[in-house]
């Protein structure tokens, strides 16, 4: 035909040559290979994040088991605090609340208090030094207004005289104060051993009997305002018609030795502060019934 004679690339068309086709072969083959590496090097990339997210969530969740498991740890006093009001006490000392055994025997028998003892010299010097003493220790401002009280009337701890700084003032346990009364309600019992007045009507505007009576309206008040709930059974007893009430309850109690011996080593001079604890002028104060 007369086509035949025409040069290939009148019809667009290039002869393809064998070397042509090999070096197509070759490239499609190392575009392959390059593939399959990328392919791969991604797998190992993912393959090493999934390991390292396993690691971390394992480690989360071995922290996290730690945690929950681990009990929460209470503050110091943490059952008398729910059940008291304030007191910076609860921050200083371990009072160590325990449940004990009360001894309610009508007739003294087994260790008794000092409360069953009979007024004597001994028994007087345990009760002045160890029981009823308001020894003053320090506290400070900020603790001054938790207590409700105000700073700006609560005699200061000056520290050229005290040693303590800028920041004390005084304060005493109540406790003490409580056990105060009630040392006065004991003497009242043995009035002719101390040569006390016996109190009645006709002499409640003496001081003595004043003093009295504002005891026994402490007392009232702390034992009806206590948190206690506790309960007395009554047992048949020999020789006993009626059923008979079993005094020695469980009681709640804090450590009151431990309390005195902190007290004693917390308090500051007794003598030098009844020295020099004189109201200086100008000082703002309280009215004269606080």
């Amino acid at each position: 035909m007369a086509f035949q004679f025409l040069p290939a690339w009148w019809f667009g068309y290039i002869p393809v040559t064998s070397n042509k086709v090999e070096a197509e072969d070759q490239s499609e083959d190392q575009s392959l290979v390059g593939r399959v590496y990328v392919q791969r090097r991604k797998s190992r990339s993912f393959v090493v994040l999934s390991l390292i997210n396993l690691v971390l969530f394992l480690a989360s969740a071995a922290m996290l088991v730690r945690i929950l498991a681990k009990p929460e740890r209470k503050p110091l006093n943490a059952e008398l605090r729910a059940a008291s009001s304030y007191s910076p006490i609860f921050d200083m000392l371990d009072l160590e609340p325990t449940c004990k055994k009360i001894n309610g025997t009508i007739k003294p028998m087994g260790s008794l208090s000092i409360g069953r003892h009979f007024p004597s010299p001994m028994t007087d010097a345990i009760w002045e030094e160890d029981i009823e003493l308001l020894r003053p220790i320090p506290i400070t401002r900020e603790q001054v207004i938790k207590l409700g009280k105000n700073p700006e009337t609560v005699a200061k701890l000056e520290d050229e005289v005290w040693g303590l700084g800028d920041d004390a003032y005084v304060a005493s346990l109540d406790i003490f104060h409580t056990l105060h009364c009630l040392n006065t309600l004991r003497k009242a019992v043995y009035a002719p051993y101390y040569n006390l007045t016996i109190a009645d009507e006709t002499k409640k505007h003496l001081p003595a009997v004043v003093h009295l009576n504002h005891c026994v309206d402490i007392l009232f008040q702390h034992i009806s305002c206590s948190n206690n709930a506790n309960l007395v059974t009554r047992h048949w007893t020999k020789g006993q018609e009626y059923p008979v009430p079993d005094l020695s309850i469980t009681a709640h109690c804090i450590n009151f030795e431990k309390l005195t011996k902190w007290n004693k080593e917390a308090s500051i001079d007794l003598n030098k502060y009844i020295k020099v604890m004189k109201k200086p002028a100008g000082v703002k104060e309280e009215p004269a019934e606080i």
